[in-house]
C-alpha cells in the first residue's frame, strides 16, 4: 500500500498548492520608513548570526541552511531557490525518516506496478506519483526535527518518480528489482499570518509585514535526492541502498519555511 498514487511514465511534477502567505491575506502596499527601519533591523540580526557560525558556544551557531534560507528572502528577489535534501536527511532525524519511507513507499509503487503489467516479464518501465506532504506529527512523513530545518524548509512535499528494471530469476520464477529513484522536494519560502517561530516564539508578523511592502519576496524552494535501491521478491525491509552520482552543482547551496523563523 502506499501514500500516493503512481503511474507508468515519465516524471511528472504533480499538482501541489502552496500558501501565498501573507499576500494571500493582506493587499501589496508600498515601504514606510519605519518599514525600511525594520528591515535594516532584521538584516543586523541575521549578519549576527551569520558571523556566529562555527564560533565555539555562539547562540544559533548551528542554523546554516536556516541562515542561507533566510538570506534569499530578504535579498533573493522572489527567485527560484535549490537546497541540498542531501543535507536534511544527513542532519536531520526526520529527514532520515522521511528518506526510509520514501525508498519504502517507490519500491511499493514499483512492485504494484509490475504486477498490473508493466515489464510483467522482465525490461524495464518508469512511474511517477502523485504529492505526499511532509510535515505532520505522525506517520513516515514527519515535520522536521531540528531547529535549522524546521527554519529551513519546514513543512513542505514532495513527489517520487523512478526508473525500474526487472529481471526474473529463471530458477525461482522470483522477480529481482533495480530501482532509481528521485525525491522531489518543494516548498514556498513565505510566513504566515497567525504563525510563531517554533524555537523563538517570534510572530511572524515580524517578517511577513516584508512580503506585503515588497521589500522581501516569498520564493520556490526545490531540491532532488537520487537513490539505487536492489530487491527480490515483494517488498521488504531487506533491501540495498546505494547513492547514484549526480553532476555537481556549481552554485552555493543556499536555503527554508513554514513556521519556525528567525
Amino acid at each position: 500500500m502506499t501514500y500516493a498514487v503512481y503511474f507508468v511514465g515519465s516524471p511528472r511534477r504533480p499538482e501541489i498548492r502552496h500558501d501565498n502567505g501573507f499576500l494571500g491575506r493582506f493587499p501589496p502596499r508600498s515601504p514606510t520608513p519605519a518599514d525600511r527601519r525594520h528591515y535594516a533591523t532584521w538584516q543586523g540580526r541575521l549578519e549576527l548570526a551569520e558571523a556566529a557560525q562555527g564560533v565555539p558556544f555562539a547562540p544559533k551557531n548551528d542554523i546554516p541552511d536556516a541562515l542561507a534560507a533566510y538570506r534569499h528572502f530578504l535579498t533573493g528577489r522572489g527567485a527560484a531557490r535549490t537546497f541540498s535534501y542531501e543535507r536534511y536527511v544527513a542532519n536531520d532525524a526526520s529527514g532520515r525518516t522521511t528518506l526510509r519511507s520514501a525508498i519504502l513507499e517507490a519500491m511499493a509503487a514499483a512492485y504494484d506496478l509490475h504486477r498490473a503489467g508493466a515489464a510483467a516479464d522482465g525490461g524495464s518501465f518508469s512511474f511517477t506519483g502523485s504529492a505526499i506532504g511532509c510535515g505532520g506529527t505522525t506517520g513516515g512523513f514527519p515535520y522536521p526535527a531540528t531547529e535549522n530545518w524546521q527554519k529551513a524548509i519546514g513543512a513542505h512535499s514532495i513527489w517520487i518518480s523512478g526508473d525500474v528494471a526487472v529481471e526474473p530469476d529463471v530458477k525461482s520464477g522470483t522477480p529481482h528489482f533495480t530501482l532509481t529513484l528521485v525525491i522531489h522536494a518543494e516548498d514556498r519560502y513565505n510566513f504566515n499570518p497567525g504563525a510563531a517561530d517554533i524555537a523563538t516564539g517570534i510572530p511572524d508578523d515580524e517578517n511577513g509585514v516584508f512580503e506585503i511592502t515588497g521589500l522581501a519576496k516569498q520564493y520556490m524552494n526545490a531540491a532532488t535526492l537520487t537513490r539505487r535501491v536492489a530487491w527480490s521478491g515483494p517488498p521488504t525491509t531487506s533491501f540495498t541502498v546505494s547513492m547514484v552520482p549526480v553532476l555537481r552543482q556549481r552554485h552555493p547551496a543556499d536555503n527554508r519555511r513554514l513556521r519556525n523563523k528567525l
